[in-house]
C-alpha cells in the first residue's frame, strides 16, 4: 500500500483544513486553553481525522491570534507568516519522507497536522522574544546554537540525500528520482527559513534556528 507518497506537500498541509469543513474552529475556546484540552473539549466521537481536524484548527485559531497581536508590527508578523508556512512544509516533508522509508501507513500524514499546535507555540514564543530587548542580545552562545542548528540541517539534508533501501527494507517505496525531487524541496525550504530568520547572532535568531531543527521524524534509523 503507497499511502504517504502519493500525497504532495500540498494535500499533507490542507489534511486540517478538509475536515474542518465538518468542524469548524472554535477559535474563542482554542485561545483560552491548550491543545490537548482543545480537543477533549471539542472531539464528539473520536476518530483519527478528527484528531487531526482538532490540532489544526487549534494551531489556525493560535496563528490568528498571534496575527492580530502582531498589528502594529507588520515586519515581524510577516516574518513569523513565512516561517510557519516554510517549516509547516518542511514537517510534511518529513512525514513523506519517514512514509516512504516504512513502505506507507497512515501514521506519517497523521503526525504532521497534529506537530502544527507545537510549532504554533514555538513561533508564538519567537514573537514574544523579537520584540523585547532580550530577543535583541547577542552573544558567543547564541552564535553557537544558530551554528550548532545549521550543521544540524544540513547533515540531516545529507543522510536524506544518501538515502537508500538495505537489504532488509523490502517494505519501503522508494523511488530514487521521487526521492531525489524531495530532498531537493527540503534543501531548498531549509534554505528559505534560514534567509527568513536572518543572519544575526541574537537569542530570537538562535531560538528561531531551534525551530528548524525540531524535526518530526529522524532522517534514518528506528521512528
Amino acid at each position: 500500500m503507497r499511502l504517504l507518497p502519493a500525497l504532495t506537500v500540498t494535500a499533507l498541509l490542507g489534511l486540517p483544513a478538509s475536515a474542518s469543513a465538518q468542524t469548524p474552529a472554535n477559535c474563542a475556546l482554542a485561545n483560552a486553553v491548550d491543545s490537548g484540552s482543545y480537543a477533549t473539549l471539542t472531539i464528539d466521537s473520536w476518530s483519527e481525522a478528527d484528531e487531526d481536524n482538532a490540532a489544526g484548527n487549534w494551531a489556525d485559531c493560535r496563528a490568528a491570534a498571534l496575527r492580530r497581536s502582531l498589528t502594529g508590527n507588520p515586519k515581524l508578523s510577516a516574518r513569523i507568516d513565512g516561517l510557519r508556512r516554510q517549516v509547516r512544509q518542511l514537517r510534511a516533508l518529513e512525514g513523506q519522507f519517514a512514509g516512504i522509508r516504512a513502505g506507507g501507513g497512515t501514521l506519517y500524514g497523521h503526525a504532521v497536522p497534529r506537530s502544527f499546535p507545537y510549532l504554533e507555540e514555538q513561533l508564538a514564543g519567537l514573537a514574544a522574544l523579537a520584540r523585547t530587548t532580550l530577543g535583541a542580545q547577542t552573544g558567543q552562545r547564541y552564535a553557537a546554537l544558530i551554528a550548532q542548528a545549521r550543521k544540524d540541517h544540513a547533515a540531516y539534508v545529507a543522510t536524506l540525500r544518501a538515502y537508500k533501501p538495505g537489504p532488509d527494507e523490502t517494505y519501503s517505496t522508494y523511488n530514487a528520482t521521487e526521492w531525489k525531487t524531495l530532498v531537493a524541496q527540503y534543501e531548498a525550504l531549509g534554505r528559505a527559513v534560514m534567509t527568513t530568520l536572518g543572519t544575526r547572532t541574537d537569542a530570537a535568531t538562535a531560538l528561531g534556528y531551534s525551530i528548524l531543527t525540531t524535526t518530526l521524524f529522524p532522517a534514518d534509523g528506528e521512528f
